[in-house]
């Protein structure tokens, strides 16, 4: 374990087991860019595609329902990908695996753009995800390979935040280009996005090097460093508090359109303008991190603003008072879990270190489930009762595991 370093600060992080060079401002800058892009493809596949979805029910003769397979059939795609390029790229390197899953992406919005029937689309936006998926995963490893204790936190700090703006931006932007240039547009933009990483990954060095590369192995071999992984006990409470931060975020964004929309009675633009400044507590949380010392401590903290927030939110829903006393509480408790993503995903990626690529799928694939698991809940009968109770439930949730963080050995600790 190597997470005990704190020495460094922010603005000039020492290059980790992945590199011995000396510090580079211009090419750090850029590395937080290259990597903040490919964490952001799970969200650009699927955010900017919303605004379309009327236009395609139109376009196709189809159903709301079979268009919004697009969704499910992305984070399948996501999902499956996580797992097949976390592990290749373990084993055969980040570099190559990430051209081949760029490419991935690239063929499947390429056949998009020709579809004829929602079927076909949709098998496109399978590929799509399986694609992107590879970028996703990869986002973890890659700075994983590079970067140690403290430097990670501040990597995975400063690249949440950018990620942050990407939810709150991409409907907008995919809605301008839907009424400018039809759903194509948007999938035309992805296709450009998806050659320039491309063409940017074959300028950039490799992160994992033969020497530190897990040998090839079958099946079972894969299956092993998973098994690995799922029993070790400090990086597993570090994906389940995340992934519970996680469930708590999609609980929210389920269910604010109607509460926003359908029970205060803001119109669409300004909820979009409401739910973007909503976004900014979520960036200043991550950014936090990069500013305090401790990486477990901040995610400790962050925990207990986060499950404060929500239980606070929880009152007012069920109470049903104004959208000002909604606003009020929303802020920290989204404050709070920008600050738990960040933390979690360094603490994460620092246990699973020796294999980045499978701990950042388990990662991935974890927050996925219980996301899916969760958000349904929020539409069971009254919304506002509903989510009261999904908040509480969740911020119960997550102070057991923060305990459980609390009382891991210092040595599990960053």
């Amino acid at each position: 374990m190597t997470g005990n370093n704190h020495t460094s600060t922010p603005a000039s992080p020492q290059p980790g087991p992945g590199s011995d060079a000396p510090f580079d401002r211009h090419e750090y800058i850029l590395f937080i860019i290259f990597i903040a892009i490919l964490g952001s493809f799970s969200s650009l596949v699927n955010d900017m595609y919303l605004p379309a979805i009327p236009a395609m029910v139109r376009e196709f003769h189809t159903t709301p329902s079979m268009t919004q397979l697009g969704i499910s059939a992305t984070m399948l795609g996501l999902g499956i990908g996580s797992v097949v390029w976390g592990s290749l790229s373990d084993r055969y390197g980040r570099k190559h695996i990430l051209l081949i899953s760029l490419g991935v992406f690239v063929g499947g919005t390429l056949l998009s753009l020709f579809s004829r029937s929602i079927i076909f689309f949709n098998i496109c936006r399978l590929l799509q995800g399986i694609g992107a998926g590879g970028s996703m995963v990869l986002s973890f490893s890659i700075p994983a390979d590079r970067y140690t204790g403290k430097n990670l936190a501040v990597i995975m700090s400063l690249v949440g935040a950018l990620n942050g703006f990407v939810p709150a931006v991409a409907p907008l932007a995919g809605g301008f280009m839907t009424d400018d240039f039809g759903w194509r547009g948007i999938f035309i933009v992805l296709l450009v996005i998806g050659i320039g990483m491309w063409i940017w990954t074959t300028m950039r060095p490799e992160s994992l090097p033969p020497s530190r590369r897990m040998p090839p192995t079958g099946v079972k071999g894969y299956l092993r460093a998973y098994m690995c992984l799922v029993r070790n006990h400090p990086f597993m409470t570090y994906v389940l508090t995340k992934s519970i931060a996680i469930g708590l975020l999609f609980s929210y964004i389920s269910s604010a359109p109607f509460i926003l929309q359908t029970h205060y009675g803001m119109t669409p633009s300004h909820f979009g303008l409401m739910f973007g400044a909503n976004s900014l507590a979520l960036i200043a949380g991550s950014m936090l991190v990069a500013k305090l010392r401790k990486v477990r401590g901040c995610l400790l903290y962050g925990g207990a603003v986060m499950c404060v927030g929500a239980l606070a939110e929880a009152v007012i829903l069920w109470l049903d008072r104004g959208i000002v006393a909604y606003e009020i509480a929303i802020i920290p408790m989204l404050f709070g879990s920008g600050m738990v993503f960040s933390t979690s995903n360094a603490l994460s990626m620092e246990e699973g270190r020796a294999d980045a690529g499978s701990a950042s799928a388990i990662l991935n694939v974890a927050k996925y489930i219980f996301a899916a698991l969760v958000t349904p809940l929020v539409g069971i009968g009254d919304i506002m009762h509903s989510t009261a109770v999904v908040f509480i439930g969740i911020a119960a949730l997550s102070g057991c595991f923060l305990v459980g963080v609390s009382r891991l050995p210092a040595s599990a600790a960053t």
